[in-house]
């Protein structure tokens, strides 16, 4: 049985042919997901590629329960008291630093004990707007979403943040699923006010998504929120590490092969930063109960924005589902 819930309105745009992609890549590789409907969905996610010299970007989100969660910290507490008795935080920027490299391994180790999903969308910098018009439009089709004065780029940012959690939201929950998400605390939610429109914004593109009209709670922080968990700044250094990872694989993984689904080698020799060869190798392993699953917004070489979605099933090999046009509207 498939977990995946398809998007079924092709007005939709980027996020409708990502979800397809996900759908037919999920069809081919039964397993590819776990179920998340057992208890409160709980979203964690950070981002990575933001900065000018990046050829990608990437929004890496991880998607479990508070069941599975509270089974799975005090593996993390053990973790903690080994490795970072200091207070130290995994992150794929200070893998450099000799403790938190040590350290890898063990968190990799405990982290394919979670039963949970990691998607991750890299989107190429060269994709335009994901909405028709730009940010100058969505500025003016949900005005009460965006200041008059707001940044194009942070618009843009939010835009698409706000549609992938919708997206997740109606591929993985059920409709009177409570659900908690936890962002990285970034430019683009830096400040009560921001925090506040984006997240109308997110109710307003995950209802026209899934047309939910008694939807069960959603939540959203930051990790610097006062209200965050205690384990919050741990649990969001696996999308972190894995978000930094694909940045840096962007190039030594496959984007489209102009054929519905497929498999290609993919060797870890191709990857020159060590931190992303460790991670992408354990990935390519799939352990335990943790899924991840990669979604892509690439230009083929005719310019072309094609989505594909790609899961790796063994140590030197990925799948991919579904590469196509999406069209330029959210």
């Amino acid at each position: 049985m498939n977990v995946w819930r398809p998007l079924t309105d092709k007005r939709s745009g980027y996020l409708f042919s990502l979800s397809d992609s996900l759908r037919i890549v999920e069809a081919k590789n039964p397993g590819l997901l776990v179920p998340v409907a057992d208890g409160a969905m709980i979203v964690v996610s950070d981002y990575s590629g933001q900065h000018k010299e990046a050829t990608h970007e990437a929004y890496s989100f991880l998607i479990t329960t508070d069941l599975m969660l509270a089974k799975w910290l005090p593996s993390l507490a053990a973790f903690r008291k080994e490795w970072l008795p200091d207070g130290r935080r995994i992150s794929f920027k200070k893998l450099n630093e000799p403790v938190r490299w040590r350290a890898l391994p063990a968190y990799l180790d405990i982290a394919n004990n979670l039963h949970g999903n990691i998607i991750t969308i890299l989107v190429d910098r060269r994709v335009g707007s994901f909405i028709a018009g730009g940010p100058a439009a969505a500025i003016e089709v949900f005005p009460d979403c965006f200041s008059i004065d707001a940044k194009h780029g942070t618009v843009e940012k939010m835009l698409r943040l706000a549609g992938f959690v919708a997206l997740l939201l109606s591929g993985l929950r059920r409709e009177n699923q409570e659900s908690n998400w936890i962002s990285d605390h970034d430019e683009a939610l830096d400040s009560h006010e921001k925090r506040e429109r984006f997240s109308r914004l997110a109710t307003y593109l995950a209802f026209g998504l899934t047309g939910w009209r008694q939807a069960a709670g959603h939540s959203f922080g930051t990790t610097e929120s006062h209200f965050a968990p205690s384990w919050s700044e741990d649990v969001a250094a696996l999308p972190d590490i894995v978000a930094g990872a694909y940045c840096q694989m962007s190039e030594a993984l496959p984007s489209f092969f102009g054929k519905e689904t497929w498999q290609a080698t993919v060797s870890s020799g191709g990857v020159g930063n060590r931190r992303a060869r460790i991670i992408g190798e354990w990935l390519a392993r799939r352990e335990g109960a943790l899924r991840a699953v990669l979604l892509r917004l690439e230009l083929d070489g005719s310019g072309a924005v094609r989505t594909s979605a790609q899961g790796f099933v063994g140590k030197k090999a990925s799948s991919l589902g579904e590469a196509q046009r999406g069209p330029g509207g959210a």
